[in-house]
């Protein structure tokens, strides 16, 4: 355990190197168009010697771009510091290799996007009354459309700290899309933000693609989305590497994940969200302040995928078609977490082909718990999970509460279900290391459970499968094994 926990870092610091360093070779960005006006920002006085700061030359390129119907606004090799940029409709931003775009340390230098009235039937959560600086950002997308950001260079945040902003030290974010369509991001690196490297808000039609974001806050973070698709992007963050709510038509497929926190959170309803094809893995590379004075940064991965609307305040909605398929996990505490909460129902999730190791301390969970919240229509199939718990404290759980943001202990080692309708578990191997001691699964308020070819390791003299209330249970096939 200890030389899992020590050399895969350094594995992943070396993979995002290599990504790198092969980047311009293997992807071939959104080239410029022959026909599309390039302003270059050097011809409006820019200067990439990493100290000037560029904030007037970069957007009076932008005016006269946006003002002569749009175009590309070319950053050439250079380190550019500046304040905001402030992307206007039909603009790409075009960065060239070798050409990072750096965030000023001077916090007065940045805009911040002004969220318009909140939607009370659908609110998003976001601490933004009375709080512009939360706001703030080094790239501001804010309602155009038609805007591409791509290139194969770096937008470096530079890691601003601002005593005023979230938790007394939270700067601008890396880029920020406010109630915006047709926005694209491919090909660039995006790093060291002060908060979340991209933040979206009411957000429809946007490609997010081929992107490396390491190290700042979230990785992506979207509270409200309609046609979303985040593609082929590494993602390496010190907190949740993607997350948000109120998502519509959102996909996320070919991801390589490493968090600190969580891989994928969602924290407000979705329907048609689909997550496939990626791996998931800790611990991470970059460490979250949730730890103590003496270590501050906490490296450990909390949940691979957890799914909890209204966690962070109510969000009335569905949580519905939903389908996690082809995903690797490695190295967290717990793979899956689903909860419901206040306003809250869930309908039509899958989870197949996902095979998830290193489990070391929580177990799978789909759990509703307020009363009118309920599941139905859940199938887990050609799933593979390995545990490997050692805390005795964990080990003698026998009481558990209401789960808050995170997933948590419970007296199971497999899974725990509740307020179910109906629930499928087929080719569903469950399989652990160490002294166990707990049962494999327990139900509680489900009313069918169907157990088809599912395999599991014995807990000597435990009983494997505990039921609360009535349930209906028909077990085909089932292989215990020791």
């Amino acid at each position: 355990m200890m030389k899992r926990h020590i050399f895969w870092p350094i594995f992943i610091l070396l993979s995002i190197c290599c990504a790198d360093l092969c980047l311009a070779g293997t992807f071939q960005p959104e080239q410029i168009s022959d026909t599309a006006a390039v302003y270059n920002i050097k011809e409006f006085g820019a200067v990439g010697d990493g100290v000037t700061i560029n904030t007037e030359p970069i957007n009076r390129a932008i005016d006269a771009c946006a003002s002569s119907g749009g175009g590309t606004i070319l950053v050439p090799e250079g380190k550019f510091v500046t304040g905001t940029i402030l992307l206007q409709s039909n603009v790409t931003l075009y960065l060239e290799n070798n050409a990072t775009i750096v965030g000023t340390n001077d916090t007065r230098l940045y805009k911040s996007f002004n969220f318009r009235k909140e939607n009370p039937d659908r609110p998003i959560h976001l601490p933004i009354k009375g709080n512009s600086v939360w706001s703030r950002s080094l790239i501001l997308v804010d309602n155009v459309q038609n805007v591409t950001i791509t290139g194969t260079g770096t937008i470096d945040g530079g890691t601003v700290i601002d005593k005023q902003g979230e938790e007394g030290f939270r700067g601008p974010h890396g880029i920020l899309i406010g109630e915006s369509s047709n926005v694209k991001i491919s090909g660039v690196r995006i790093s060291r933000s002060g908060n979340y490297n991209i933040l979206g808000a009411n957000i429809e039609d946007v490609e997010l693609s081929n992107l490396t974001i390491t190290e700042g806050s979230d990785g992506i973070h979207i509270r409200g989305g309609k046609n979303i698709q985040i593609e082929n992007c590494k993602i390496y963050t010190s907190d949740d590497a993607i997350a948000g709510g109120y998502w519509e038509n959102v996909q996320i497929s070919e991801c390589l994940i490493n968090s600190s926190c969580n891989g994928v959170r969602l924290i407000l309803p979705a329907t048609n969200l689909e997550i496939k094809d990626c791996e998931i893995s800790g611990p991470g590379v970059f460490g979250h302040r949730r730890g103590s004075l003496n270590n501050p940064l906490v490296t450990n991965s909390l949940t691979g995928i957890i799914m909890q609307p209204g966690a962070w305040g109510i969000g009335h909605g569905n949580l519905e078609q939903i389908f996690i398929h082809d995903i690797r996990i490695r190295d967290v505490q717990t793979a899956l977490t689903i909860v419901l909460n206040e306003g809250n129902n869930g309908n039509d999730i899958r989870v197949e082909n996902v095979t998830a190791t290193g489990i070391y301390r929580n177990a799978c969970s789909v759990e509703a718990w307020p009363e009118g919240s309920r599941f139905k229509n859940v199938l887990f199939k050609n799933v593979s999970i390995a545990y490997h718990v050692n805390d005795k404290d964990i080990l003698t759980t026998t009481a558990f509460d209401r789960p808050r943001t995170e997933s948590r202990p419970l007296p199971f080692w497999g899974f725990y279900v509740r307020n179910v309708k109906n629930i499928t578990f087929e080719n569903v191997r469950l399989d652990y290391t160490g002294n166990e001691v707990r049962p494999m699964m327990g139900f509680d308020k489900v009313d069918s459970v169907f157990l088809d070819g599912m395999s599991y390791r014995v807990v000597p003299g435990v009983e494997a499968i505990r039921y609360s209330g009535y349930t209906k249970v028909r077990n085909l096939n089932s292989k215990p094994f020791n």
